[in-house]
């Protein structure tokens, strides 16, 4: 099934996929990288933010792959950006620069 020029469903869930991925992994190093610059010991208030969103972008991962077993791609993208879409609601509301 083509969605437009050479993107197909299953590539663009691939694509999607990989993004959620990146973004699981910068989740997971942020606070590796803050207390590298931070000259205070991070506190939990310090990291929970980027806990939350650890969790969010697996929970999303793990779903994306089992719809990728079934071949749902269209859901796969449509859980890729609810997945963007609370990872920035987490940013919003912690208030993270």
């Amino acid at each position: 099934m083509k969605l437009k020029g050479k993107i197909t469903a299953p590539k663009l869930a691939r694509i999607a996929t990989l993004i959620i991925f990146l973004a699981l992994i910068r989740c997971l190093f942020e606070p590796f990288r803050l207390q590298y610059y931070s000259e205070t010991t991070l506190s939990m208030s310090d990291i929970k933010p980027f806990l939350i969103g650890s969790l969010i972008a697996a929970i999303a991962l793990f779903t994306m792959n089992i719809f990728s077993v079934y071949g749902k791609h269209k859901i796969i993208v449509v859980l890729s950006i609810l997945c963007i879409c609370l990872l920035v609601a987490v940013k919003i509301i912690y208030a993270i620069p």
